[in-house]
């Protein structure tokens, strides 16, 4: 009887031992940060983001490569790449429908505890992973943010959002620092977000920028957001920038229609979620609309009146006059 006891008492420890060891087997298959990177047709510009990755300082991150159906030897490049890194979830798309379905077969793919995108024409330093983690742990944030630089094909270079000292914000606060556009925007690189933020969240499809639609609602279910933006992002700048109106005179109606729906649409998701920041939601949409009447109208920009004469009756109806 005795020793029918301790025989069960071993078979019990070697079953619980086996049970620790699948557990921490599993944990350590789990990456902190999954990084999302989608590409079409960038064979010229991939190799320096790739390196970029691959120079990383920080080394728990797994690389979800999408190649959204491109058709010169980027394909080549990725296969290439994830050959001699087991880190990279390598996808091929049959063909491109949209940088959107790039982004969210990468979210789906993911298993890391925290998801950073970034850009096949840009680059970034060594230590941009690092330096978002730590950010996270320091201040137990969801959202962590560094500063960046924009590049231009003339080699100029220009800060963009670049302070010298950390901010951490509660979720009000983060949502009104990501409507004022002073310390930080939509743009998702440059952040590390929280897996969980994006549960049930998808870039939509058929749209030209499809960032400026949702990056808000991951924001605004945030509790906490650590910004310290020192300039370790490097946005490349080229005419085949979606948003390249920013820096030049181009603009097209379809491009400002798109802002101006998501402008509507994102004040009443927020005023409906976030009513306390009524001020700032509102405050948002009117310097975006003068910001653009404004650029039509010293840029004599053609093709824009419909939208123009639109923004300047909302303008007036908020009791702002235009000169």
């Amino acid at each position: 009887m005795p020793g029918n006891v301790a025989i069960a008492k071993v078979l019990m420890l070697q079953s619980l031992h086996g049970i620790i060891n699948d557990v921490m087997k599993f944990n350590q298959s789990i990456p902190a940060i999954s990084v999302i990177l989608t590409t079409y047709n960038r064979e010229k510009l991939l190799p320096t983001m790739l390196g970029s990755i691959k120079r990383q300082s920080f080394e728990d991150y797994e690389l979800i490569l999408v190649n959204n159906g491109s058709t010169d030897g980027t394909a080549k490049i990725c296969d290439d790449y994830a050959r001699f890194d087991d880190r990279v979830k390598l996808i091929h798309l049959g063909e491109n429908t949209g940088a959107s379905r790039g982004r969210n077969t990468g979210l789906a793919a993911a298993s890391g505890e925290h998801i950073a995108f970034v850009d096949d024409d840009d680059r970034c330093e060594p230590s941009m992973l690092s330096f978002l983690m730590k950010l996270v742990e320091d201040y137990n944030a969801d959202i962590s943010m560094c500063g960046s630089k924009n590049e231009f094909p003339d080699n100029r270079h220009e800060v963009y959002f670049v302070c010298d000292e950390p901010f951490q914000f509660d979720r009000l606060d983060g949502l009104r620092g990501l409507l004022a556009r002073k310390l930080y925007n939509v743009a998702p690189p440059t952040k590390l977000f929280k897996r969980s933020l994006w549960d049930g969240l998808s870039f939509p499809k058929n749209v030209l920028v499809d960032d400026i639609h949702v990056v808000y609602k991951a924001f605004e279910r945030a509790t906490s957001v650590a910004v310290w933006n020192k300039p370790l992002y490097f946005f490349k700048k080229h005419d085949t920038n979606m948003t390249a109106f920013i820096h030049n005179r181009a603009m097209s109606p379809e491009l400002l229609d798109e802002y101006i729906d998501m402008y509507q649409k994102r004040a009443k998701y927020l005023l409906e979620r976030a009513p306390e920041i009524t001020a700032d939601i509102e405050g948002s949409m009117v310097d975006f609309m003068k910001n653009m009447c404004a650029k039509i109208r010293s840029n004599e920009i053609k093709g824009c009146e419909k939208q123009l004469e639109f923004m300047q009756k909302y303008l007036r109806w908020c009791g702002h006059e235009l000169k």
